[in-house]
């Protein structure tokens, strides 16, 4: 009955909102998206956060390659060229693109965003050292001492991304702040950010490509799923973001909504803290690997829908990246040996869960911290906001597992979790040589090889556990041509 009185409340809500909002002539020229988190910044080259992604790569700023499933395609780069020994790549740069201020993309400006680039993410300098970027003619250069094979798909797929900002913005910003209110290259620029509201992107006319059929794209932060969902049923959204399983039967049903769901497109892991605490014993890690119910987990969050249950790293079931889940010693429920193990590696500490209340990541984290409590493991949750959590999970002290969803990479080597620098650390040095050696490899195929040890090593080691991987499940009306290969894109939307 509850549920029934707060489903009428919210849509007595979205109801008054839709007469203020939409009292005037409807404008065909708004794209409205509905998002379940704001970014902290649209500054994607230090930061992995997915709603930035969603908003900023490809629309307000651009790589100079870009993914069209397993081939790179060329942006505002022209092609690129590796040497026979693998060591020097040159890379051109396309002439006549314009930046939203109005002034040119030339070689400089490529050459300082990939610098800084490569100091931002360590997926990045594990291959190419101590290199750095340089303009040569109508392009850049960068030679290292050892294979860059790896270089070009990084550069077109990394989770922070490789986006080219004017040189004069990464020379005023800071290492380690972000660019602010930088212009950009793609088809949008951003028009007006409220905060706490609303991201307002407009077609930039002096774009270089094919200019988008859609106007302005409104991107709004609405948390509350609820309200996702009869904004897009009232006609108040055109699109949304992040459905709840439990919502599917209900839209399935709602005439003129179409449900997108792709293949898998990230995974749910719960990171230990290997800096300090309880969570730096490798045979505590392996107790907890064998006590939880992975299935339960990933149910708590995603109901019957959208999930897989699989210990593997990298997301999808097939491909060069794909190791049988059979060779990881914990990767199933075993509660006899994961107590025996228990017994000489737990004293009685309690155990801190560290989680943000995004897309109902908060359901995992009270689950495990049910069964570890069933477990004799004493727990203490911690749920915060997105932000609050981002902040919390850099301090090694406050936490013991923390629980976080991963969008989907075509290399393991962008797995921030894998690197000494990221929240929780990474301290084998057996798995860091491996994945040196794999960062530096010749060829996909001997990177594969690689990651078939690797991932048999990590699966022991147990750095983070990996329960399960997603399908983000997305609704619209009235729209064709989304691209949904990496997040959700409106490029080549039409509005029907």
């Amino acid at each position: 009955m509850r549920n029934k009185v707060l489903t009428a409340v919210l849509a007595a809500m979205v109801a008054a909102i839709l007469l203020v909002s939409c009292g005037g002539d409807e404008d065909s020229g708004l794209l409205r998206v509905a998002v379940a988190q704001e970014p902290v910044s649209l500054d994607v080259m230090i930061t992995s956060s997915v709603s930035g992604r969603n908003i900023a790569v490809g629309n307000v700023y651009e790589r100079l390659f870009e993914m069209d499933g397993d081939t790179i395609r060329p942006v505002l780069a022209t092609g690129y060229e590796l040497s026979s020994s693998g060591c020097d790549l040159r890379i051109g740069i396309r002439s006549g693109v314009s930046f939203h201020d109005g002034t040119l993309l030339d070689p400089e400006d490529a050459a300082a965003s990939l610098n800084r680039w490569l100091r931002s993410y360590k997926g990045a300098s594990s291959i190419t050292g101590d290199a750095s970027f340089s303009v040569e003619g109508d392009g850049i250069v960068i030679s290292s001492t050892s294979s860059l094979a790896m270089l070009p798909v990084m550069l077109a797929s990394s989770p922070q991304a490789a986006v080219i900002y004017p040189g004069e913005a990464i020379a005023s910003a800071a290492d380690g702040m972000p660019v602010v209110d930088a212009p950009g290259t793609g088809p949008y620029r951003v028009e007006e950010w409220i905060s706490g509201s609303s991201i307002l992107l407009s077609a930039f006319d002096g774009y270089w490509g094919d200019k988008p059929s859609i106007d302005r794209i409104s991107y709004e932060f609405v948390p509350d799923p609820v309200i996702r969902r009869l904004g897009l049923e009232s006609g108040q959204y055109d699109f949304i973001d992040n459905v709840l399983s439990d919502d599917i039967p209900a839209l399935e049903k709602v005439p003129g909504i179409e449900l997108h769901q792709g293949d898998e497109n990230g995974s749910i892991v719960l990171v230990f803290n290997k800096k300090e605490g309880i969570s730096t014993d490798v045979f505590f890690r392996r107790a907890v690997s064998l006590l939880i119910d992975r299935e339960e987990l990933m149910r708590a969050c995603y109901g019957s829908y959208g999930y897989s249950v699989r210990s593997a790293y990298m997301d999808g079931k097939d491909g060069i990246w794909s190791v049988n889940p059979d060779l990881d010693p914990y990767g199933m429920e075993n509660r006899e040996e994961g107590l025996a193990l228990l017994q000489d590696s737990y004293d009685g500490t309690t155990v801190r869960i560290l989680s943000s209340n995004l897309t109902d990541l908060d359901r995992i984290a009270v689950a495990l911290s049910s069964e570890l409590e069933q477990c004799g493991i004493n727990t203490e949750l911690i749920i915060l906001d997105w932000a609050s959590f981002m902040e919390q999970r850099g301090n090694p002290s406050s936490w013991d597992i923390y629980v976080s969803a991963t969008g989907s990479v075509p290399l393991p080597l962008e797995k921030g979790y894998l690197f000494s620098d990221s929240p929780g650390g990474f301290d084998d040095p057996s798995s860091s040589s491996i994945i040196r050696a794999l960062s530096t490899s010749e060829s996909m195929e001997e990177a594969a090889s690689l990651w078939q040890i690797a991932q048999i090593r990590l699966w022991e080691y147990v750095p983070v556990i990996v329960p399960g991987h997603y399908s983000t499940v997305y609704a619209s009306r009235s729209i064709s041509g989304i691209d949904l290969s990496d997040g959700f894109h409106f490029r080549d939307a039409v509005m029907l």
